[in-house]
Parts: C-alpha cells; structure tokens; sequence
C-alpha cells in the first residue's frame, strides 16, 4: 500500500481524538468511516464534528465551503462489518487500556482488507504491546495525534519492531498529505516524542501539589511567567481531560508500583472524576470553563 492509494480512512472510535482524527482526513479528500459502539455516541460525534468544523472556518483556517464538503465524506456506523469494508488504512482511539484495544483489534482484524494499513493513536501504550491482536502485526504501528490536529498538526510515526518499513513509509507521506508534520521514531518509546517531555513537567507539577509545596494556582502561574505560555500544567490537564491524566497515572502505578508519587496523585484526582469533572469537555476541572461545549468540539 502506498500513501496516494489511501483512499477510504476507518476511525475506530468516536472520542475526541477520533473525531479530529476523522475530520483531517475529510478535509483533504479522503473517504472516512467513523465507528462507535453506540447510536448515542455517533450522535455525539456528529453534533461535535459540526461544531469542530465550524470553529475551524470561523477561525479562518478553511472555509465554509471546505468545511461542509468534508463533512459530508463522514458516515458513521456501529456495524463492525460494514465499518471495516474497503478501507485502506485505519486509525484507532479507543480508551487507553490493553485489554481493549487488544479486544478490539481482535474483532476487526479479521474483517479488514489483507491491505489495510493498521494503526493506533495510543498515548503511553506500545504498539508491540497488543499487534498481535489485530492479526497483521507487519502492518501495524502507531499513528498518534495531538489536539488541535489541525493547528497542532505534528504526528508521531512509531513502529514496533515487526513493522514492514513500506507502511511506515506510507504513513510518513500519508500524513504529508494531510499537511501534518510526521516524526519518524527510531525505536519504540512510551510517550512518543512531546508526550514524553509533557509527562515529565505533569508530573513534576502534581508532585508540588500533592505534597503540598504550592496551591495549583501558583504551580501553574510560575510556569507560566517564565515560560511565556497561555497555560500552566494544571490548565494543561484540564485541556488533556482528568479522566485521560487518571488512565496515564493508572498506567504508571502498573508499570511502576515502586513510585509512590502515581497512587497519591491517583487519590488526589479522584474526588474531582467522581463529581465529573473533567475538564475543559465538562466545563469544570481544576478551572472553570464558559463554554464546554465548545471545548468537547474541539
């Protein structure tokens, strides 16, 4: 498969992530398919999608005319079947947890065409962590965006040590056709590139507050002044989601349990998950937000 044969894109998962996912590849001409497990998610999708759209186009990012012929090579399906007939290279984000993803790539790996390129948009997990599951291990590896994708448009290209470097190559000039800026990695690495380097200064950050050496509020302002930057690790989290930060520190109690720091900031988190708040999606994490729903199209 090479990158100017992708012609028809399956998102598996209509998350936040997926649906920005899905909306790239529209904008420059490619046929998507987005699956959800539910008619109620897909809604969702939908309506967020519509809104995503519209922000970019008054943003002045694309027109109003691009914008609605993108959305209209969208279609959306809970079928498996139907979902994975045809396409050319897939793109999945479901939660970030192995034994999902390797459930589901167990279900559409048989279903897919033997030249379908598969990938994942996992954050902290491997790709050599779950490859065997879809079937095709060769033609998997990772494919991981950031938000905005759009604007924010570096991807990291991450094989597993089984990958047929041909696929790694049609995802590299694939993503230069959805003008994204592609980084190769050499070997596999938990976090990638940026997500890597991001970690460290969440971390960090949680670490201040959970001891208790500074309120969030003056962590987040020191970043901020010296760094020059809009957002203060913790108004970070919130853009992130704190049920995404929760699974990313679940992750590190697993892989590991000597580190005293992921199970306090893990205890620390909860009571705002439990009250569902989560972030800019929600309107309300460790800051409030005007407009969440906003905030869930993006």
């Amino acid at each position: 498969m090479k990158a100017e044969e992708i012609k028809k894109v399956l998102i598996i998962g209509a998350g936040l992530m997926g649906r920005q996912i899905a909306l790239q590849c529209a904008l420059f001409g490619v046929e998507v398919t987005l699956y959800g497990r539910s008619d109620i998610s897909l809604a969702r999708a939908r309506r967020h999608l519509k809104r995503y759209a519209q922000y970019l186009s008054q943003g002045g990012y694309i027109t109003s005319d691009r914008a609605a012929a993108a959305l209209e090579r969208l279609t959306f399906t809970t079928d498996p079947v139907a979902a994975a007939a045809d396409v050319d290279l897939v793109s999945e984000s479901v939660a970030e947890n192995l034994d999902c993803k390797r459930e589901v790539w167990a279900l559409f790996g048989p279903l897919l065409p033997p030249r379908a390129i598969l990938t994942t948009n996992s954050s902290m997990l491997l790709p050599s962590e779950f490859a065997e599951a879809c079937g095709r291990p060769a033609h998997f590896l990772a494919w991981h965006f950031h938000q905005l994708c759009f604007i924010k448009n570096m991807v990291d290209v991450m094989p597993h040590p089984g990958t047929d470097p041909v696929c790694v190559a049609a995802v590299m000039e694939f993503s230069r056709r959805l003008n994204l800026q592609p980084i190769a990695l050499k070997k596999e690495h938990r976090g990638y590139v940026f997500n890597a380097m991001l970690t460290s200064l969440l971390t960090a950050a949680l670490e201040l507050a959970v001891t208790d050496v500074a309120t969030l509020q003056d962590i987040d302002q020191a970043w901020m002044t010296v760094m020059q930057t809009a957002h203060g690790p913790f108004g970070i989290m919130d853009g992130v989601g704190l049920d995404t930060v929760a699974n990313i520190l679940s992750f590190g109690v697993a892989v590991e349990p000597e580190n005293a720091l992921y199970p306090q900031a893990l205890a620390w988190l909860q009571p705002k998950i439990e009250q569902g708040h989560l972030g800019q999606k929600t309107g309300q994490g460790f800051y409030s937000y005007a407009r969440p729903s906003l905030a869930r199209a993006k």
